[in-house]
């Protein structure tokens, strides 16, 4: 990269940062003709075209749906353009992007805080938790989530961001117990796209070269959760989340008899075996032990085989 193309770069992300795009892309459009094959120039160019296009597009919106647009058109940003570039972008070029895009949210989210409904209350502190993460502060967005999930208690997907952030804080043990609560509770609410810790991220890879994609591929993380010792923190059930989890395995194996979805059945099924064995180990319940062992086995037998031989 020539001294030309590192100066407009460096001057273009100080113009980004300050938020005036439309400047950065012309600076970086004039410097291209002196340094054409500069993929980091033509990739940045890309980027504000991209995101000035789509600013437009959301400038009349309420505050609350600004956030969401531009959090949710991150995630479209990071599939179609991102990872299909055919060589990896500059680095500070995404830190750039991610910092605008994330701060603007945050303030867009900050102009709707307001604790008059639970509800409403809960979400917006989920968000505000995420862009705070997004950007590096950690402590922060635990603040945020943690009172989200006293808001809203329970929630997968809040859970799940609170799991994120602490292992990104280096709480990995505390991040496998909540991880293993968040997919638990309800897989299919869970935003992976926004997942960022290491923990979570080579689970997700390693289930998703599987083959396993959409809700399927969520309904899977926790049985492999589980089978990699991922998820390998337990706790001990409360007496009336013993007696919800039999019924909710009860309800489900007579679902299983004439499935409408199987392919999302049959791993969460397996979570809840999974997790009615715990129980009976910590338990020390040994013959119950062996009927749920066998209910996998006629289940699943491949899954039985890998399990069985850990547990």
């Amino acid at each position: 990269m020539g001294v030309q193309s590192d100066s407009a770069l460096s001057t273009a992300y100080s113009l980004i940062l300050s938020g005036d795009i439309q400047q950065a892309k012309s600076l970086l459009e004039d410097t291209l003709p002196a340094d054409f094959d500069n993929k980091d120039l033509v990739f940045a160019i890309l980027c504000c075209k991209i995101w000035l296009q789509h600013f437009e597009t959301i400038r009349s919106a309420e505050p609350f749906e600004y956030g969401e647009a531009i959090i949710n058109y991150w995630k479209d940003f990071e599939v179609n353009v991102i990872a299909r570039e055919k060589e990896p972008p500059l680095e500070e070029t995404l830190y750039v992007f991610n910092k605008v895009i994330f701060s603007l949210a945050l303030d867009k989210y900050s102009k709707v805080y307001d604790d008059s409904d639970k509800k409403i209350h809960a979400e917006v502190c989920r968000k505000m938790g995420l862009c705070h993460k997004k950007l590096g502060n950690y402590e922060e967005a635990l603040k945020f989530l943690t009172e989200a999930n006293n808001t809203m208690q329970g929630l997968s997907y809040i859970l799940a961001e609170m799991a994120d952030c602490y292992d990104l804080c280096g709480e990995n043990k505390l991040a496998k117990v909540i991880f293993r609560e968040a997919f638990f509770a309800d897989p299919e609410k869970i935003d992976i796209a926004l997942l960022d810790s290491p923990l979570i991220k080579k689970l997700i890879d390693k289930v998703s070269a599987k083959g396993y994609k959409g809700r399927e591929l969520l309904e899977w993380i926790p049985v492999y959760g589980t089978l990699y010792g991922v998820f390998n923190i337990r706790r001990t059930l409360k007496s009336q989340e013993v007696g919800r989890l039999k019924q909710d395995i009860y309800a489900k194996e007579n679902e299983n008899k004439d499935p409408v979805n199987s392919q999302l059945l049959k791993p969460r099924l397996l979570n809840m075996y999974f997790w009615l064995i715990d129980y009976y180990d910590l338990s020390q319940e040994i013959t119950r032990i062996k009927e749920v062992l066998l209910k996998i086995k006629l289940l699943a037998p491949d899954i039985y085989n890998l399990y069985a031989g850990e547990a």
